[in-house]
């Protein structure tokens, strides 16, 4: 059989995969710093409501709508009233999660080898979303000078005829830089110069580590420019399992417009959004309000102490981070990334992702999440810290 090219993947385990089964299989005990998965990482989900928010006799009905049942696309509308913006329901489009809106948004706006702009670090989602939709990747680069920035420059030599949008992770994952105003003004003009849409990535965004508007603003209400603003319940509520997303189309109402009736054809093709969870909606809101800031105080007091471990004279640094689910650990460059992970895991059983994973540049950087229980988190990184001196030292 000659398959597509489209999925026409690399699959051959990576050597640090591969020593991190070897050491499962051992039973030797592993400090694993990389879940992202919440329900795994011993937060308290209330089996009784989660169960009792499906309880809705009107699961036995099917009334599709390709942009969603009205009744959760207003709860969607009601949360970013919340943070004092409008946004009208017949905008919104729920999705099965925020990979799927990428693809439909690709397809909505990409024809064959068209070129979307990312950024880079970032979450390699991205690759594979492209490949499948026949889109092409090109990379714009966030730099770090005592804190992450856009490099407009990147930008500029990056745009072609063929590019057809730029992607904006608000706050960005794994760096954890959110885009201030400043920066999302200039990535607009941009746009508007070279008849761009913009995506924003805003799943992270209920997840700042300070309490400063400056760092959690949406640009939900953008109307200069198409724009395609994503988010959902994996993470604003630790909801990973429930498979509920959106997607959100502003900009000047003529296009605007367009995008909504074409949206509209794309999704009413999958309806892909099961009736259950969107009639759950407004209960998971009420259920996982408790769980997200379990996780927000979480996340918030791993990153305090990773900065509190890490001190400056040591010979591993902490990258400055706004918020999200993860903190960035720069390492000596007298081993690659990747080697610095294989010998940790090997060597400590501590378990963390190389820089690489994430397409970071030259330097050598760990990542490690967040979410981990504070007292595996504090002792992983305790050993990491000491492990780095001891290699330094040899």
């Amino acid at each position: 059989m000659d398959f597509s090219r489209r999925t026409d993947w690399y699959r051959r385990q990576n050597r640090l995969a591969d020593c991190l089964e070897i050491r499962r299989n051992s039973g030797k005990p592993i400090i694993d710093l990389t879940s992202s998965n919440p329900t795994e990482c011993g937060f308290h989900y209330p089996p009784a409501s989660i169960i009792d928010a499906f309880s809705n006799p009107e699961l036995v009905s099917y009334q599709p709508d390709p942009r969603g049942l009205i009744s959760a696309r207003k709860v969607v509308s009601d949360y970013y009233q919340t943070r004092g913006q409008s946004v009208d329901p017949s905008n919104i489009f729920l999705t099965a999660s925020s990979s799927e809106a990428y693809s439909h948004i690709f397809k909505l706006l990409c024809n064959v080898n068209d070129t979307v702009l990312v950024p880079q670090p970032s979450y390699p989602l991205f690759d594979y979303l492209a490949q499948i939709s026949d889109v092409q990747l090109d990379y714009y680069h966030l730099i770090y000078d005592d804190g992450w920035h856009i490099d407009f420059e990147s930008i500029r030599q990056a745009i072609s005829s063929s590019t057809k949008a730029i992607v904006l992770v608000n706050p960005h994952n794994p760096t954890g830089m959110f885009v201030d105003a400043s920066e999302y003004s200039e990535i607009r003009e941009l746009a508007i110069k070279h008849n761009l849409a913009i995506i924003v990535d805003e799943v992270f965004i209920d997840y700042p580590f300070e309490s400063n508007p400056l760092f959690n603003q949406s640009y939900v209400t953008e109307n200069q420019v198409l724009t395609f603003t994503l988010n959902g319940i994996s993470k604003m509520l630790g909801l990973p399992q429930m498979k509920l997303g959106w997607m959100i189309i502003s900009g000047p109402a003529k296009i605007r417009q367009e995008a909504v009736s074409r949206a509209e054809i794309l999704c009413d093709t999958f309806l892909s959004v099961n009736a259950p969870v969107q009639l759950a909606f407004p209960s998971l809101m009420n259920v996982g309000g408790d769980i997200h800031q379990e996780i927000a105080r979480r996340v918030k007091a791993n990153y305090i102490s990773l900065r509190s471990i890490i001190q400056q004279s040591a010979p591993v640094s902490v990258l400055e981070s706004s918020g999200g689910w993860y903190g960035i650990l720069k390492v000596p460059n007298i081993k690659s990334d990747e080697q610095w992970a294989l010998d940790l895991l090997e060597k400590k059983g501590v378990y963390v992702f190389p820089g690489y994973f994430f397409d970071f540049g030259r330097e050598t950087f760990l990542v490690v999440s967040l979410l981990i229980e504070e007292t595996k988190f504090i002792s992983g990184i305790q050993t990491i810290l000491t492990f780095i001196q001891e290699e330094c030292a040899a």
